[in-house]
């Protein structure tokens, strides 16, 4: 899920090297009073019960005092940046738009009616001690997932992808947005694309409409996955990273592999250089649109086009399915 992070803003802060604004509030933080630290990671909880967002699942096997559920969450979190850094995608933190301006990715465990948000905007919380006056990308994760991490939770990573598209470009939209991630998470859970890839690509104007544009999670980006790899996905990723394993000792990568994860990056760089492009086109901040401009429906029509032409550079433009969806506006 996407969202962005309106509070009350005191200022805004930034440093000489500062790509995009970073947000001082003094507006309010979930209530959370622990923080677990993991490298570029800071995973917040509360430990009162009294609280609403009290971590309940207070399991530590092995007892070290912090709650299993954190833990795997930073294991989880950390899995996601290693390996996409060494597939090479851009580390948000040292992407163009947040590079010396967030210095870690925060991570709060709360009481959520869905299962977690991504918030676009770089923030200091300046009157949350607990937030050490440093700034952070944000990300609010269900406390109580059932049974995290067991065999389908990638939750942390599916949020953490979507500060990648953030730090690419200022596009938004549901289809893009989760329907990528929806791909872009299966990095660790099981499976290399979600209904095996098998939905093939809108062949008409209408059906671009009624299921991509209109449907989030869309099977658009499953089955560009495929076709753009002929291999069986399998993730050459080092040793280490893909024996990981969480607190009770199962495997963070379920089946290491992930079918079209080159493509995928291949059109964030793409997309980058259009909004790049759109910015100085019409006067635009490039690290910091408008919402409004974000989300227009003109947008679409660029991201197609990024993917047709992103197509033909990689000559996925032999079958008649792929020439069907090339002819598309």
């Amino acid at each position: 899920m996407n969202k962005i992070l309106f509070l009350g803003l005191v200022f805004v802060a930034g440093s000489v090297n500062a790509a995009a604004p970073c947000l001082s509030s003094t507006s309010t933080l979930p209530s959370v009073d622990s923080v677990y630290k993991s490298g570029k990671f800071r995973i917040y909880y509360n430990s009162n019960p009294e609280n609403e967002n009290y971590l309940s699942d207070r399991t530590d096997l092995n007892n070290n005092g912090i709650p299993d559920y954190v833990e795997n969450m930073a294991i989880q979190a950390n899995a996601t940046t290693e390996a996409l850094t060494y597939l090479g995608f851009t580390h948000p933190l040292d992407s163009n738009r947040y590079r010396g301006v967030a210095q870690y990715i925060d991570i709060h465990l709360i009481k959520l009616n869905g299962n977690g948000v991504a918030f676009e905007m770089a923030q200091n919380f300046i009157n949350k001690p607990i937030k050490e006056g440093k700034c952070s990308l944000t990300l609010h994760i269900r406390n109580n997932l059932e049974g995290f991490p067991g065999n389908y939770w990638t939750t942390g990573t599916h949020e953490i992808f979507h500060l990648y598209q953030y730090g690419y470009n200022q596009f938004k939209g549901g289809w893009y947005l989760e329907g990528m991630t929806n791909l872009m998470e299966r990095l660790l859970r099981q499976g290399t694309q979600g209904g095996n890839g098998l939905t093939q690509l809108p062949s008409t104007q209408a059906q671009l409409e009624s299921d991509v544009y209109a449907v989030p999670y869309n099977q658009l980006w499953h089955r560009l996955a495929v076709l753009s790899d002929n291999t069986n996905g399998q993730l050459n990723l080092p040793s280490e990273l893909l024996n990981r394993k969480y607190i009770d000792g199962s495997k963070v990568f379920k089946d290491e592999r992930l079918k079209g994860h080159l493509f995928i990056k291949k059109i964030l760089e793409n997309i980058e250089k259009k909004t790049d492009q759109l910015s100085v086109v019409n006067g635009w901040d490039k690290y910091n649109w408008a919402e409004v401009n974000q989300t227009i429906s003109e947008n679409r029509s660029y991201i197609i086009k990024v993917v047709q032409e992103t197509m033909y550079d990689l000559d996925m433009d032999k079958t008649q399915e792929e020439r069907n969806f090339l002819n598309l506006k």
